[in-house]
Parts: C-alpha cells; sequence; structure tokens
C-alpha cells in the first residue's frame, strides 16, 4: 500500500489547501445529501409515486442543464481573459444574467402547458400537471443557482461559493423535514422540499442583492452586452453540447420506460441508479481537484507519463471499486427493502460501467488539455442515439434491466474510444 500511496500523490497535487478543498469537501457533501434525499424518497413514496418523482426531476435536471447551455464554464473562461479590463468582465457578467432572466421569463410564460403535456405523456395522469409545472420552472432556478457559482469562481471567492454549497445541502433537509411534518409525502412536496425552495432561497440571497447592478450594465450599454453574450455563446457551444448530450442520457432512458413499460419500471430503475450515483459523489470530488493540474500539462511527453501513472494504479483501483460495489450494493438490498430487490441488477450494470468510466475519465480529461473539446461534445452526442436506440430495443422485452444496459453501454464505449484516441496522440 506504500506503493499505491506514492501513486496516488503523483495524481493528487501537493498543495490542495484552502479554499479548494473547502469547496471539494462541500460537493461532496452536497451529492451524499442528494444521495440520502433519493433513497428516502424511494423508502417513503414507494414504486410508483417514487418513479413519478424520478420523471420530474428529470424534467428540472434536464430544463436546467439546456437553459445552462455551457455558459457558465463560457462567462469563467472569459471572465479570466479580460482579467485587465473589469468593465469588460461586468458587461460580461451582465449579459450572461440577462440573457439567462429573458429564458426564464419564457420558461414562466410555458410552464403550465409544457406541465400538462408532460403529465399527461409520462405519467399517464394529467392531474400531475401541477408538479411538471413546478419541475419546469424549478429548472429555471437553476439557471441562477450556477451562474451564481460561475460568479464565485470568476472572483476567486471559494469560501463564499463552499459556504453556499453547504447552505444548499443544509436547506434541502430542512425544508424536506418541515414539508413532511406539516403537508405529509407527495411527488410534490418532494420536489417543492428538495430543488424548489432551496434554489429559490439561494437565488434570493445571494443574487438579488448584485443582480441589478449586474442587469442594469447590459441594458444601458444594448450593443456592448449583445457582442458579449455572442462571444460567451460561441465559446459555450461544445461544451453545452457535449453537456447536454450526457445529460440527457438516463432521463432519456427513464422517458422510454414510461412510454414503452411502465411508471413502476421507472421507479426500479431510478432506485438502482440512486445508489450507482454515489460513484459520480466520487468523481465530481476528484476531478475538482485534478482537472486544474491536468488541463496545464504541456507536450506530448508529460500527457504520457501522466497517463503511465494512472496505468500504474489501475490495479488497485478495480480492487477499491469491487469493493465498493459490493458494500453499496448490499446496503441497497438491505435499505431499501424487498420492494426494490429487482433494482439490484440494475445497479450492479450501471455501478460497474461508472466505476469503470470515473478512472478512465482521469486519462479523458487530456482531451482538454489537447484543446480538443468537440471530441468530448461529438462522442456524448453519438453515445445519447445509441442509449436512445439500444433502449427502444431492449426496454420492452426486459425492462428497467434493460435501460441500464442501454445506458451503461454507450457511457463505458465511448470513453473507452475517447481514451484510446488520446493514446494514439501521446
Amino acid at each position: 500500500m506504500t506503493w499505491l500511496d506514492r501513486a496516488v500523490k503523483e495524481l493528487i497535487p501537493k498543495t490542495v489547501k484552502g479554499p479548494l478543498l473547502y469547496v471539494t469537501v462541500a460537493t461532496f457533501i452536497n451529492n451524499f445529501a442528494s444521495f440520502v434525499v433519493q433513497v428516502a424518497a424511494a423508502r417513503v413514496l414507494g414504486v410508483r409515486e417514487f418513479g413519478v418523482l424520478s420523471l420530474a426531476f428529470s424534467a428540472t435536471l434536464l430544463t436546467g442543464a439546456i437553459g445552462e447551455f455551457g455558459l457558465n464554464l463560457a462567462t469563467i473562461r472569459l471572465f479570466n481573459k479580460y482579467k485587465g479590463d473589469a468593465e469588460r468582465q461586468n458587461m460580461l457578467l451582465g449579459s450572461v444574467l440577462a440573457f439567462k432572466t429573458a429564458i426564464f421569463v419564457s420558461l414562466l410564460a410555458i410552464s403550465i402547458p409544457i406541465g400538462r403535456f408532460l403529465a399527461y405523456r409520462l405519467s399517464g395522469d394529467s392531474g400531475n400537471w401541477v408538479l411538471f409545472a413546478v419541475a419546469l420552472v424549478t429548472g429555471g432556478l437553476l439557471f441562477f443557482w450556477t451562474y451564481l457559482q460561475s460568479l464565485f469562481q470568476c472572483y476567486r471567492q471559494y469560501n463564499r461559493l463552499a459556504a453556499y454549497i453547504m447552505l444548499y445541502s443544509g436547506l434541502r433537509f430542512v425544508a424536506l423535514a418541515a414539508a413532511h411534518t406539516i403537508t405529509g409525502s407527495d411527488s410534490l412536496t418532494w420536489l417543492l422540499a428538495t430543488y424548489t425552495l432551496p434554489t429559490a432561497t439561494l437565488f434570493i440571497v445571494g443574487l438579488i442583492p448584485m443582480a441589478g447592478r449586474l442587469l442594469s450594465l447590459s441594458i444601458l450599454a444594448p450593443q456592448s452586452g449583445i457582442t458579449a453574450l455572442k462571444e460567451v455563446i460561441s465559446y459555450s457551444k461544445w461544451v453545452a453540447l457535449s453537456g447536454i448530450a450526457y445529460m440527457v442520457m438516463p432521463h432519456a432512458v427513464r422517458f422510454i420506460l414510461a412510454t414503452r413499460a411502465s411508471i413502476t419500471e421507472v421507479g426500479i430503475f431510478s432506485a438502482g441508479m440512486t445508489f450507482a450515483v454515489a460513484f459520480t459523489t466520487l468523481n465530481t470530488a476528484i476531478r475538482t481537484v485534478l482537472f486544474p493540474q491536468v488541463t496545464a500539462l504541456e507536450g506530448r511527453e508529460q500527457m504520457g507519463r501522466y497517463l503511465g501513472r494512472l496505468a500504474r494504479i489501475a490495479p488497485y483501483y478495480a480492487i477499491l471499486a469491487v469493493l465498493g460495489i459490493a458494500c453499496l450494493g448490499s446496503l441497497q438490498w438491505f435499505v431499501l427493502g424487498e420492494e426494490y430487490r429487482q433494482a439490484l441488477p440494475v445497479f450492479l450494470v450501471t455501478a460497474g460501467a461508472f466505476a469503470a468510466v470515473i478512472f478512465l475519465g482521469l486519462g479523458t480529461m487530456l482531451v482538454h488539455t489537447m484543446m480538443r473539446p468537440q471530441i468530448d461534445a461529438w462522442v456524448n452526442v453519438v453515445r445519447l442515439g445509441l442509449t436512445v436506440l439500444l433502449a427502444s430495443i431492449l426496454v420492452p422485452s426486459f425492462h428497467a434491466l434493460g435501460a441500464a444496459v442501454a445506458y451503461a453501454a454507450p457511457v463505458l464505449i465511448g470513453e473507452i474510444w475517447m481514451l484510446l484516441y488520446i493514446k494514439g496522440r501521446c
């Protein structure tokens, strides 16, 4: 294990201290909070109602991802580009906020009719339209939460970023406990408590005090604001294409399950995915620490040495991954109870794929070192197409397990292809 310790130290920066460590810990806690919320919802709501909630969550997250359009990453990059021009930085921030506000207002206007459509098409019960309308509005609120995070990153206010992430986690638990005590438990209560109210609170406390000043900049100088917005969108298109395609995959599988199988199968799939997503918590923490270091590598020689270090620790990671899957599988078996035993194969398939993709992703981050984000984007588009095709074929016969295979296989194959692409150029 001493050799393993040395290998891990080669990958992780020696000076992971202070603000960066706080953000990493806060992100881990927030993802763990999401995990706990999903497990609790599965237990309290039952399979079918949890399936309905999962569809509403999907609508929320997809709305947030599509509306975000990669703008936050582009904002951070361009903000740094104009580090000597405070006026241009402020115009950049104001134009992005104005654009997100316009999208949010438009979303409010169409949330009810689209909510009715989604309720009928996905849950088979038009009475759920309020749930899906609220899900869309909540996705719009996520525009501002992610904008606030990027704002803190632009100004290097990592301590505040960590504090707000921790506040978000705490608000979700407090709101859920209060809502459960006052109104009981249903899908709408869980959505409001775990996403809508916490996100709205952060928006009011964190963004509104500075929103007026930032918005006025783009309104008073519309031509400059439009120019800044065009530059941001031009940069963000590849990030958006990649992020949206990747995020759509599990939600597309849920929608296909709802229409080609049943809401109950959506609940089973979501329960299995809930425990598998614990691996994405690890992924977020690792990438937060390593991404700046990896993208700073220069030349084929440095990238080749980095891939060599990954190869040396691969056997140890495989052992830890197998142990982690065994522990999480046992936890799922006992925590969720007999009603969700059918979700265990879903967990094993998706967790195995996630565990492999997390490690392979440490190598495929090099596409950004090579300044080739379009590779990641097109791979994710192909992944999405394969996922939809496989799900359409497998779900009618194999239900939730078929959905798991349809999702896991393209994710794993895409990561392997990207790593081979990178190795061929190192």
